[in-house]
């Protein structure tokens, strides 16, 4: 009984200390999150700016993002044209799985293996008792 005392003793003190070196390290990192906020300009004032009062006439909704490419010489239809390409030549490499980068076909190397022949040939071979 006395070795059972003493193992849960040491179980309670390993767990506090473990406990305790985590809290000291949550403590360590919210002390650095909050060292390392952003400084506010001293014009700055901490409260949010009041919200506009509405008008009696709707603002204009905002016009729909657009994007712009530049590149000289090409018209967008080049330019789209030039996307679809990659977008399909990425696809077709994605499906094929780089076949240029292999040396064999997949599945036909599988004789060079040692441990693989080996391994085959204690599974297929009969049971014989040493």
């Amino acid at each position: 009984m006395e070795n059972l005392g003493w193992g849960v003793m040491m179980m309670v003190v390993g767990m506090g200390v473990v406990f305790a070196l985590l809290a000291v390290l949550m403590g360590v990192l919210m002390l650095i999150g909050r060292l390392d906020r952003p400084l506010r300009e001293p014009g700055e004032d901490a409260a949010p700016a009041p919200a506009p009062v509405p008008s009696a006439q709707a603002a204009p909704a905002p016009a729909a993002p657009t994007v712009r490419i530049v590149a000289d010489g090409l018209s967008e239809d080049d330019v789209a044209a030039i996307a679809v390409a990659v977008m399909t030549h990425a696809e077709n490499r994605r499906r094929l799985a780089g076949p240029e980068t292999r040396r064999h076909a997949p599945g036909s190397q599988l004789f060079a293996s040692r441990w693989l022949a080996v391994g085959r040939a204690q599974s297929h071979s009969s049971f014989t008792r040493r």
